[in-house]
């Protein structure tokens, strides 16, 4: 993988080009001091982010700004709560413009690892503090993160229109030498009925949507792009590297995409979950909203965590307001 082609498919390279076809986004440039908290191991949100909660046995209503601390010992040690006061502005104006409600990323990636941690167990962000704890808490940013060691590209965060989306009408889609060949379904726990009986529709339109919208006009000749799809209507959600150390390949294998010709005449090879025998939840994590490390926990120690998570953001917020 070459660095230019990661730079083709960051947010901001492909969005002016390709706005029409997708949903209505902004990005806003992370200063350094925003990047280097960003990086940082402290799990603390920014004081201008932080939302007053009851304290509450339910994990839904947990939210918290740090958990570095084990005791009143530790207090004095704490670091000072970090404040990036303009660029959260920033972040707040962009959201109002876009209704309010927001899905979150980086530059190439979402925090859908991290969607346990947020005020309301979901990757729709309605306040500032829902954005920082996402971007916070997700393997999958970090990573993004690592990206920007040299700063030869602007570390971004998109923020998009939130939208209700369900997920049997979500596909990945890829492109090999200027060809698309193959489809698949991003969910790959469940079965979902429409699939096998729009199947021709949804090879057809999401073809036509390639050749009319992204073919010859997208700057790399293999790539992957996923869509939302419904009935004669495609609309585009990213575009991501052709490449198995970046991307999932979801119901294909990498080996068979690599090794896979296109056809002159010959539709995509489009992959679905065709019975629902046998299609078991990928793990409790992905249902339930918290990581496989709390999950695996016995009960006691899990709500241990979560009650040591509430009296920290208890802590803070009444050391705020004295």
């Amino acid at each position: 993988m070459k660095i230019c082609e990661k730079h083709a498919c960051s947010f901001q390279n492909w969005y002016p080009k390709f706005k029409r076809w997708t949903t209505r986004s902004e990005f806003v440039k992370v200063p350094d001091e925003v990047l280097s908290y960003l990086k940082s191991d402290l799990v603390m949100v920014p004081s201008e982010a932080v939302l007053e909660t009851k304290k509450t046995s339910e994990v839904d209503d947990v939210t918290f700004t740090t958990w570095e601390s084990d005791g009143e010992d530790e207090d004095e040690d704490a670091p000072p709560m970090p404040t990036f006061p303009e660029f959260s502005c920033d972040l707040k104006k962009a959201m109002d413009r876009l209704g309010g409600k927001v899905f979150v990323k980086l530059n190439w990636s979402a925090p859908y690892d991290a969607s346990w941690i947020a005020t309301n167990n979901s990757l729709k962000c309605s306040n500032l503090q829902d954005i920082y704890l996402l971007l916070k808490g997700s393997n999958r940013i970090a990573r993004d993160l690592e990206s920007f060691k040299n700063r030869d590209l602007d570390c971004v965060i998109v923020l998009r229109m939130w939208e209700d989306i369900h997920p049997g009408s979500e596909f990945r889609c890829f492109v090999s030498d200027g060809q698309l060949i193959a489809i698949t379904q991003r969910d790959k726990s469940e079965f979902h009925k429409h699939i096998p009986q729009y199947k021709c529709n949804i090879v057809n339109d999401i073809r036509s949507f390639f050749e009319e919208s992204l073919k010859g006009e997208f700057i790399l000749s293999s790539y992957a792009f996923d869509v939302i799809w419904k009935v004669s209507q495609v609309k585009l959600v990213d575009l991501n590297l052709f490449s198995e150390a970046e991307n999932d390949s979801f119901l294909f294998t990498w080996d068979e995409l690599k090794d896979m010709q296109f056809v002159e005449g010959v539709s995509p090879e489009f992959r679905y979950i065709g019975e629902e025998v046998g299609i078991q939840p990928a793990n409790l994590s992905r249902h339930f909203g918290l990581p496989s490390d709390l999950t695996d926990m016995p009960e006691s120690t899990s709500r241990s965590i979560i009650e040591m998570i509430q009296n920290n953001i208890d802590l803070q917020i009444s050391e705020m307001n004295n």
